[in-house]
């Protein structure tokens, strides 16, 4: 239980922070995939990019980091939102670079739903005063991204032909935190097509 209203608690920030963890102190909201996927894409991220597997589990970074703490009844609204848009499935994979970027990551389709649902959860109250997107908002899951250019190509090449493709169906939203050593944990799910399930 959080202080003063909030749904959980937050860390201050830390002398050995990186200029860029104080952004998202307060959280954002994630898609992770189910267990068995999220250990393959663990295993994947603890091999090619220990530094980003140690801050968050494999995932699919939805919004832009909320600019306060989460209330009560920000939470709620949250819920409400993700209740009202159903469940869809999700194609993960193959592995690719975005263009001139260095890192690796699993491509994600259809973007349309995931599109659909970042401008519900960002149109809630909770982001009214966040900072704007820096970069058009994509879908993916990311293997490393902590890596130089010949790193990616190398990566890329060792994991080509693998059996790295797949499905799964979205079904829940989560808000996910750090804790003092930047390490993020999950601290409220809500489910896709929840109100349609309370209405039946």
């Amino acid at each position: 239980m959080g202080d003063a209203g909030w749904i959980t608690t937050y860390p201050a920030p830390q002398p050995g922070w990186e200029s860029w963890y104080e952004t998202y102190r307060y959280g954002a909201l994630y898609v992770f995939p189910p267990p068995d996927l999220r250990a393959r894409v663990n295993a994947l991220r603890h091999r090619y990019d220990p530094r980003s597997q140690a801050i968050c589990d494999a995932h699919i970074s939805l919004t832009v980091p909320l600019p306060a703490p989460l209330s009560h009844n920000a939470a709620a609204e949250l819920h409400d939102v993700v209740g009202a848009i159903p469940p869809f499935m999700v194609r993960w994979g193959p592995p690719y670079q975005y263009p001139g970027i260095p890192g690796v990551v699993l491509r994600i389709q259809p973007v349309e739903p995931f599109h659909a649902l970042v401008r519900a959860l960002e149109g809630c109250a909770c982001f009214a005063h966040a900072a704007p997107r820096p970069h058009p908002f994509s879908p993916h899951m990311t293997v490393a991204e902590f890596i130089t250019g010949p790193r990616t190509g190398e990566i890329l090449a060792e994991l080509h032909g693998t059996d790295l493709e797949g499905e799964f169906a979205c079904t829940e939203v989560a808000y996910a935190v750090p804790d003092a050593t930047f390490r993020f944990t999950e601290r409220a799910v809500w489910r896709l097509g929840a109100a349609a399930a309370q209405g039946g």
